[in-house]
């Protein structure tokens, strides 16, 4: 089920140097994502060509000419990142894929105008085709406010919805994902986070108790095995069955990571403490997923027949209660 996807980055003037490096591809190597083919650089394309100089010299000039008030905090671009779920993308002949750019392209330029479109990359050279379209949001009365184009979370939804219908007109495979004004779900629970480090910390001391079990150790040391096992099992199902549950959730913000692992190299000295934040969150879901994976080996390695005393001992205390 393909997605077209559409999603905004805010930027002040600290971080548009290092935006119009990486979209422009003026870096001599990308150790921070390995996606990044330079041999493919070549067949990246601009569908609105950059300014001859720089973007931030571009957009002190707009602001200048539109007499626009700058603060401190002031947001001087939005960078937005356009493409489709991997498999749909990578499915399209070169062509039709330009096609999908253009018809994105004049979605946005309707809507923010396109004298403030300063830059439309479409990079060729990672995994999934996809533009990064950059403009400065100068409002038609001559204010500096990305808030006037992009709203609060209800219109954020609505550019989502109205995105779709525009794309899904030509594709009709494509899909819009359910909106979390909608669903109400924002992230993943946050006990499971802790339920998973308490379970990789007892990682340790498990293997070892599985190390006694497999031995078949005699008297209190086989016993003690068992009852550590009795209180770690009902967890780890726990975990398991949430890890499940959540499973579609997981696999939007792993692409979401796929589509963004570009913006790592943005991170270097804590001057994007948003970017940051999203970046250790999403890093959660992997190590959720590997905890997961981990307890999901060791709990192959438990006899059947001391996993099923196990099991009837917690199914016995459970009607005790």
């Amino acid at each position: 089920m393909p997605y077209a996807i559409l999603r905004f980055q805010k930027r002040k003037a600290g971080s548009v140097a290092s935006c119009e490096r990486h979209n422009e591809r003026k870096k001599e190597a990308y150790k921070s994502n390995p996606d990044i083919d330079t041999e493919r650089s070549k067949d990246n394309y601009h569908l609105v060509a950059p300014p001859r100089y720089t973007y931030k010299k571009e957009i002190n000039r707009m602001v200048r000419e539109a007499g626009c008030k700058v603060r401190r905090d002031s947001v001087m671009l939005v960078e937005t990142l356009i493409t489709a779920s991997p498999e749909f993308m990578n499915s399209l002949a070169p062509a039709e894929q330009k096609e999908y750019f253009t018809m994105a392209l004049d979605f946005l330029a309707e809507r923010v105008g396109k004298q403030n479109i300063i830059s439309a990359v479409v990079h060729m050279d990672e995994k999934t085709p996809h533009m990064h379209l950059c403009f400065t949001p100068i409002t038609p009365d001559n204010k500096l406010s990305a808030k006037a184009f992009l709203g609060n979370q209800k219109s954020l939804s609505q550019w989502q919805t109205d995105y779709h219908e525009r794309m899904s007109s030509r594709w009709h495979e494509l899909e819009r994902g359910q909106s979390s004004m909608i669903t109400k779900r924002k992230h993943l629970p946050t006990w499971l986070f802790k339920l998973g480090g308490r379970l990789d910390k007892q990682y340790e001391e498990i293997v070892n108790a599985l190390s006694d079990i497999n031995a078949f150790n005699a008297g209190k040391k086989r016993d003690k095995a068992v009852a550590l096992l009795e209180n770690w099992l009902p967890e780890v199902e726990k975990f398991s069955r949430e890890i499940s549950k959540q499973s579609a959730y997981i696999d939007s913000l792993k692409e979401r990571i796929g589509q963004e692992s570009d913006y790592a190299e943005r991170m270097r000295d804590g001057k994007y403490a948003e970017e940051l934040k999203v970046q250790k969150a999403n890093q959660k879901i992997f190590e959720l997923q590997r905890t997961n994976s981990q307890m999901e080996r060791i709990l192959k390695k438990i006899p059947p027949e001391v996993l099923e005393e196990i099991q009837k001992n917690n199914r016995k205390k459970s009607r005790e209660r």
